[in-house]
């Protein structure tokens, strides 16, 4: 399939990945989506919980219309903790059934999660090796729902637990910004990021091992701006993913001077441009 105005407009040719937290298709839908958007997302949530709210042939239905369009379904991590909640524990004796059985539905990745729940640091690791011997590819998260929980993870633990898990398997790691995107993580109560902290991260745990959960516009601009097509993004919600391809690739006026720099300072000497419109 061929990319529409490929011989006039040029793409980035190396991207991030970009996670979509879904919660409201049936097979369908998901269908017709995924092949609108399949050359944008690498990965689709179930998000919360809802897993469990499924009719099991439809949840299977649609998770095989994701696959057949090149996109992964991932487990979002409540499911897995409230799983880990009811099982009363997190061995192999407790979550073996339950990884078994998400991986039949066709669950190709999962994330772990100890946003809500008490998950000791130092079982990380067994919990992340569990399952990727259960066949799933795992994106950890680090951070809690909870505002003040939060806030009381200090950016040198946020690092170590990142790297910590990084080297137990996991092969990208979530910055913890809920849904909302405001008050958690590094992102502000306005939803402001906080880029003093998160260069700092980027720094220690490497851009292409890090997923910045940001669903808003402005911080999905400013992330591209920062650090190029190449950031991660997560909690895009399904409406939104043309508008973030379009971001990160200069297709839209916010990003274009930074992001088709090269080819916006051509064109202004070509064509002498006034001063104005000099990048600053």
């Amino acid at each position: 399939m061929s990319r529409a105005f490929k011989d006039f407009i040029t793409l980035p040719e190396k991207n991030g990945v970009v996670m979509v937290i879904e919660k409201e298709f049936g097979p369908n839908g998901a269908k017709d989506w995924a092949r609108m958007v399949r050359s944008i997302v690498q990965i689709v949530k179930c998000t919360f919980g809802t897993g469990a709210l499924y009719d099991e042939d439809i949840l299977r239905e649609k998770l095989k219309a994701y696959r057949d369009s090149g996109i992964n379904p991932m487990i979002g991590g409540t499911l897995t903790e409230v799983a880990i909640l009811e099982a009363g524990g997190y061995s192999q004796s407790d979550l073996g059934g339950y990884l078994k059985y998400a991986g039949s539905l066709g669950f190709t990745h999962i994330e772990f999660s100890d946003g809500t729940i008490y998950v000791p640091d130092e079982h990380r690791p067994d919990i992340i090796k569990m399952c990727i011997d259960s066949g799933f590819t795992v994106i950890s998260e680090v951070g809690k729902k909870d505002p003040k929980k939060d806030a009381s993870i200090s950016l040198e633990v946020r690092i170590k637990l990142m790297n910590n898990d990084l080297k137990s398997g996991a092969q990208m790691v979530i910055i913890e910004s809920r849904e909302s995107g405001k008050g958690i993580g590094i992102m502000g109560k306005g939803g402001d990021v906080d880029f003093t902290e998160l260069d700092k991260i980027i720094e220690a745990v490497g851009l292409e091992n890090t997923m910045i959960e940001a669903p808003e516009k402005s911080q999905q601009q400013a992330i591209f701006m920062k650090y190029g097509p190449e950031a991660s993004i997560g909690n895009v919600q399904p409406r939104d993913v043309l508008s973030v391809g379009a971001l990160r690739s200069g297709l839209r006026g916010d990003t274009i001077s930074a992001l088709r720099k090269k080819e916006w300072e051509k064109y202004n000497l070509a064509v002498n441009a006034p001063d104005e419109y000099n990048i600053t």
